[in-house]
């Protein structure tokens, strides 16, 4: 089968995606989505189903866990985010929250989400104001 066109207007892009932990237990294959922007989608299946390895390859994560990607590709909007590290993930926009509630336990609800903009150092002054806003929103 011929690989489909990202599309263009997808918040988030996978294609095609598989993923081995330790090059030998396969925990993904052939998984594909596609997320438009402003949608809200859930992952849902058993557990070992694949749903935490996938945002672990998201965002950039998956090696800190003896994970790689074996093939596909994922973008987050112009992005290309496959085989890149996670602050690369989180430059481009995308941040995984951990289940859990240890996270900042100490934080309040506030000083958790403007801990979340502490990537966006390198972002000038009215970028960081747009995404807090949006954050709020």
């Amino acid at each position: 089968m011929p690989e489909a066109p990202p599309d263009e207007e997808a918040a988030l892009y996978v294609e095609g995606l598989d993923v081995t932990y330790g090059r030998a237990l396969s925990a993904l294959r052939s998984v594909s989505l596609t997320v438009p922007h402003g949608a809200i989608v859930t992952l849902l299946g058993p557990n070992g189903a694949g749903k935490t390895t996938l945002l672990r390859a998201v965002s950039g994560t998956l090696r800190l866990h003896r994970g790689a990607i074996t093939d596909g590709r994922i973008r987050y909007g112009a992005t290309e985010l496959d085989g890149r590290d996670p602050v690369a993930a989180v430059r481009a926009g995308v941040v995984q929250v951990p289940e859990g509630r240890r996270v900042f336990a100490g934080l309040t609800v506030d000083e958790n989400l403007r801990s979340g903009g502490l990537g966006l150092g390198r972002r000038r002054p009215a970028q960081i104001t747009e995404a807090r806003d949006r954050v709020f929103a």
